[in-house]
């Protein structure tokens, strides 16, 4: 046939945004899950790693979700090292 259109495809669903958890002390901001593989852990710190200075910073969880930072939940906050030469800076949130 002429001119007949082919039939849409549907369209996969949208997820939800998750549901804020906002909370004192460190704990989750938000339902995103730790960056390491099969972790399915809530994430409570966020690192980003500043390549200049040969530093990985760890602070609480940012606001919302940045593309050269990582999330971690709080074993793997914990257990976090870098490499030698390298130097660690942990933000710690004071009357947490």
């Amino acid at each position: 046939m002429r001119g007949a259109r082919a039939p849409a495809r549907a369209r996969p669903a949208r997820r939800a945004p998750a549901a804020s958890s906002a909370s004192y002390g460190g704990t989750t901001m938000s339902g995103r899950p730790c960056s390491k593989v099969a972790c399915n852990h809530d994430a409570t710190s966020t690192l980003t790693y500043v390549y200049a200075d040969s530093m990985a910073v760890l602070g609480p969880l940012s606001y919302s979700a940045e593309p050269h930072s990582y999330d971690l939940c709080e074993r793997h906050a914990e257990r976090l090292s870098a490499p030698q030469g390298w130097q660690v800076v942990r933000h710690v949130v004071l009357g947490a």
